[in-house]
């Protein structure tokens, strides 16, 4: 098995999803899982395309901002796109934390034979705590969407299907969600509630749902 992961770390919103994927990389890296991790400025598009092409991972972690029809990487530039390069995710898992990039580049992409893609068909919000913004791996509020999102790439590195990985996601969302709805102490527990959500709702699964990693 091997994990490909891009980390662009050029904005708050990067900044903290970098440093919750890097939970998903320690733990590939105790399963003794080949780990390709693009971080900073090496999440760009020409090294992207290279490494999947030598490497052939069986699952692709991309993080960064995203559209309808693209996925970006540091410094937003555009990565994988609609109409350029979308098939060299062919034959993989693909999870993409990037807004709305599954409404229809994920949705091509998963047309190839033997290919998944996780991820969203709308927006992808999370909240923070603003006393944690230079420690996000610190942040209280942030730790909900970071379990819940990243209970995608923990299933598949445990041999889940990618069926399975989004059902243990939404799963730990839904938990997340009834927790802070419960809540009478928390005076933005509704708010981030709102947001675990909808993340939830436009978690998508496209392709082949019983392929493994």
């Amino acid at each position: 098995m091997k994990l490909l992961v891009t980390r662009p770390q050029h904005d708050i919103t990067t900044h903290y999803i970098s440093s919750w994927a890097q939970e998903v990389i320690d733990l590939a890296n105790k399963k003794s899982v080949d780990v390709i991790d693009l971080c900073k400025e090496k999440a760009n598009k020409k090294e992207l395309i290279g490494r999947i092409k030598k490497v052939l991972p069986s699952i692709i972690f991309l993080n960064g901002h995203g559209t309808d029809s693209a996925i970006k990487g540091h410094d937003n530039e555009i990565l994988i796109e609609v109409g350029s390069n979308g098939e060299v995710l062919s034959g993989s898992i693909t999870y993409a934390l990037s807004c709305s990039s599954a409404k229809v580049l994920g949705s091509k992409v998963a047309r190839q034979k033997n290919t998944a893609f996780i991820g969203y068909s709308d927006e992808f919000i999370f909240a923070i705590d603003n006393n944690f913004v230079s420690r996000p791996e610190e942040d209280p509020r942030a730790k909900l969407f970071k379990e819940s999102s990243n209970q995608i790439v923990a299933s598949l590195l445990k041999g889940r299907t990618a069926e399975e990985a989004v059902e243990r996601s939404k799963k730990t969302f839904i938990e997340h969600h009834a927790s802070l709805v419960a809540s009478t102490t928390d005076q933005d527990s509704l708010i981030t509630a709102q947001c675990l959500w909808w993340n939830m709702k436009h978690q998508v699964c496209l392709g082949d749902e019983s392929l493994k990693g």
